[in-house]
């Protein structure tokens, strides 16, 4: 296990090896979840990489990306309920941010609930504006609920070859 960041947490490549982890957290976070053969999935093709945050041997986070050059789509990110706001959603996703603009992704694009406004204003943080809504696009136990899209225009290597 490589030694901790600054939030505290061991940052990892998320690798099939870890499919059935990162669905058991993803099944406590969301009303809808994903299965472990969706995650192995995921994380057996190099479209979609991803970042998972460990302190010790506990999985305490994840999230992936699903890259179509020259744009990516954070596909979900997940941290443990009970250690929210303690900065390690933060370091997985300049993590996850930095690797995409090493790979030449110019534009990050996520959506997020309405009424999610602690993931919100995290990436907010990290740069993203509203980009649009998509109406009802969250199943909760409350209901429908809208998402608002947000994107990340990213400083990668090949704009800046080109000068953009």
């Amino acid at each position: 296990m490589p030694a901790p960041d600054e939030s505290g947490a061991a940052l990892l490549q998320f690798t099939p090896e870890q499919a059935v982890a990162v669905a058991e957290l993803h099944s406590r976070c969301f009303a809808v979840s994903w299965t472990a053969a969706d995650f192995h999935r995921f994380a057996a093709l190099a479209a979609y990489p991803g970042v998972t945050a460990w302190l010790g041997e506990r999985l305490i986070g994840f999230v992936v990306l699903s890259v179509i050059e020259p744009e990516a789509e954070i596909l979900t990110l997940c941290i443990d309920k009970e250690l929210r706001g303690r900065r390690f959603a933060s370091a997985m996703l300049t993590r996850l941010i930095e690797d995409a603009a090493a790979q030449g992704v110019e534009t990050l694009f996520l959506e997020v609930g309405v009424r999610n406004e602690p993931a919100r204003a995290l990436y907010t943080r990290h740069g993203f504006i509203e980009a649009g809504r998509r109406t009802g696009y969250y199943r909760t136990d409350r209901g429908a609920e809208d998402a608002i899209v947000m994107r990340l225009s990213l400083p990668g290597p090949m704009r800046a070859a080109r000068g953009s």
